[in-house]
């Protein structure tokens, strides 16, 4: 009887499949699915690059795995103890993630857990793509913005800014930049040092991450905190230095918000009139491009809308640069720069300094201008006007 048995084992042991046998470039995807609940751990990141690439050919495909629960049967594999299923799981599940009725099943608590996890230092680039990527797709609801705070993912995200890999900084900031909408997430992205890292990110070689970079520092500097840090870290200045290089004009636009909205600080603003930085912006609006100048002559009036900022502003002259663009032609800009004055003409020291460089008479001009919206401005800012020209008399 013993020898039976063992002849029994034997055949059995022939009948299963050597892994060599198995056939991943098979084009039946019930195949390849039904690999995904091995427990060999070469035939499951086979199995997950195998599907992964069947999805890659088309919506078509992509449906035709959601349908047979492929989503649900690889995440498991994304908390694997081998490095190369983690990689492949996650790979399908981003991919998958990019249809809509998929991302039900990955915002659940677990998943989004394990799929935080998969941004560990420790991981390769593959996996830190797709992850970031797969985050991304679902970090526009609150509820997930929840879970990712809880898990300990703002860190972990914050770190990934400076990563090398380019797609890796670019799914990271534009994560960020949904979270960055959430007032929590701001505080959280602050204490985890955001600030550094994105300024670190503007030295990048690719405009499209320098770009990216201002956008969500625009975003975060909406909380005081994060504006405290900015200056903390001399951040103002490292901005305004690249206003001054011609090589970087494509982020000139991006600079000037984020200076815009730190502006509205008075203890910032101070700082950069000591600093400098008032000057390198008051010499920008006068001698950059038309829309370069709508944004500062923007900042500007956005922030002197504050008495204590107007009156630093004042200290400053900045009345002098904006008699310099009320003399120029683009309409635009003129009309921005119309509305400034009605905004800071409430200060009467302003008011003063107004009547003696001419900008009454530069209004009165204004007055009858043939394009539409500097008549407008100029209308909207006639009652300044009407009590400047009470006040001289």
């Amino acid at each position: 009887m013993p020898p039976k048995k063992k002849e029994e084992d034997s055949k059995k042991k022939e009948e299963e499949p050597k892994l060599s046998e198995v056939n991943f470039k098979s084009k039946d995807p019930q195949t390849l699915y039904h690999l995904l609940f091995s427990k060999e751990e070469n035939i499951l990141w086979r199995s997950c690059d195998a599907l992964y690439n069947y999805s890659l050919v088309g919506e078509q495909n992509k449906t035709e795995l959601l349908g047979m629960g492929t989503v649900k049967a690889a995440i498991p594999h994304l908390s694997s103890t081998d490095a190369a299923t983690r990689r492949s799981s996650i790979m399908l599940v981003n991919s998958l993630a990019q249809i809509e009725e998929s991302r039900v099943e990955i915002r659940e608590q677990e998943v989004v857990a394990a799929l935080i996890n998969l941004l560990k230092p420790e991981e390769g680039v593959m996996t830190h793509e797709h992850a970031t990527k797969c985050i991304l797709t679902i970090a526009d609801q609150y509820t997930t913005k929840s879970l990712i705070l809880e898990n300990g993912g703002i860190e972990l995200l914050v770190q990934l800014i400076t990563d090398p890999d380019p797609l890796v900084q670019q799914n990271t900031l534009e994560t960020i930049e949904l979270l960055s909408a959430d007032c929590q997430c701001r505080i959280s992205l602050n204490e985890a040092n955001v600030v550094t890292s994105l300024l670190e990110a503007l030295s990048c070689e690719y405009p499209a991450i320098q770009q990216l970079a201002l956008k969500v520092m625009y975003s975060v500097c909406q909380e005081e905190c994060v504006r405290t840090s900015v200056k903390e870290v001399n951040g103002l200045e490292a901005l305004l230095k690249m206003l001054t290089d011609e090589e970087l004009s494509d982020l000139h636009e991006g600079i000037v918000q984020v200076v815009g909205v730190c502006m509205l600080d008075t203890d910032q603003l101070d700082a950069m009139k000591d600093s400098g930085c008032l000057l390198t912006l008051a010499n920008y609006v006068t001698t950059t491009e038309p829309q370069g100048q709508l944004n500062a002559l923007r900042a500007i009036s956005t922030c002197s809308g504050k008495p204590e900022n107007c009156q630093i502003l004042h200290d400053h002259e900045i009345e002098t640069t904006i008699m310099t663009v009320l003399g120029g032609e683009n309409p635009k800009v003129l009309a921005q720069a119309c509305l400034t004055v009605s905004t800071m003409a409430s200060n009467p020291l302003v008011k003063e300094t107004f009547t003696k460089i001419g900008v009454i008479q530069a209004l009165m001009k204004l007055i009858g201008h043939e394009d539409q919206s500097v008549q407008e401005m100029s209308a909207l800012s006639s009652p300044t006007y009407h009590s400047i020209a009470r006040w001289c008399v």
